[in-house]
């Protein structure tokens, strides 16, 4: 009787499993690009915030359930803005929506990566974004989606 018990839970394990991985075999990772960065009016202490505009692209045919979101962005590998919201709507599938997240500069960060410009009289400055983006309708608890260029500074001359 024993044997039939175990053999029963190994099944039930079995078809959960196998379960799980037939919901979202072709889950695509949403596409995440900043839209606008606005300054935030000063707040108490010398941090400053801003405001940052992102645009969220959903590449599957169901809907993308959002609980948050963490958000770095690196200028010349210096860490400049984090953020993070937790207060997202669903992106609809096949949609995008715009969403923004309230981000704090790193002063140190900012400061080496103005001395880095100014000493190397950069044309360019790469950058590197960084998302964590929390799921509440999925298998998988959060994804992380990696952007990387380089910012052309001769256009804002």
């Amino acid at each position: 009787m024993a044997k039939y018990y175990q053999f029963t839970l190994l099944l039930l394990v079995a078809v959960v499993f196998s379960g799980c991985a037939a919901l979202s075999p072709n889950f695509q990772k949403p596409e995440v690009e900043v839209v606008a960065v606005e300054p935030l009016p000063a707040s108490t202490g010398n941090n400053l915030k801003f405001r940052i505009h992102l645009r969220v692209f959903n590449p599957n045919n169901s809907e993308l359930g959002l609980s948050g979101l963490y958000y770095t962005l690196r200028l010349g590998g210096h860490k400049i803005l984090t953020g993070t919201s937790n207060n997202l709507m669903p992106i609809a599938p096949y949609g995008q929506d715009d969403i923004a997240v309230d981000a704090t500069a790193s002063l140190v960060g900012s400061i080496f990566a103005a001395v880095d410009l100014i000493n190397l009289n950069q044309s360019s400055i790469p950058y590197e974004l960084e998302a964590k983006i929390g799921l509440s309708k999925s298998l998988l608890p959060s994804i992380k989606v990696n952007r990387s260029g380089v910012i052309n500074l001769n256009q804002y001359r």
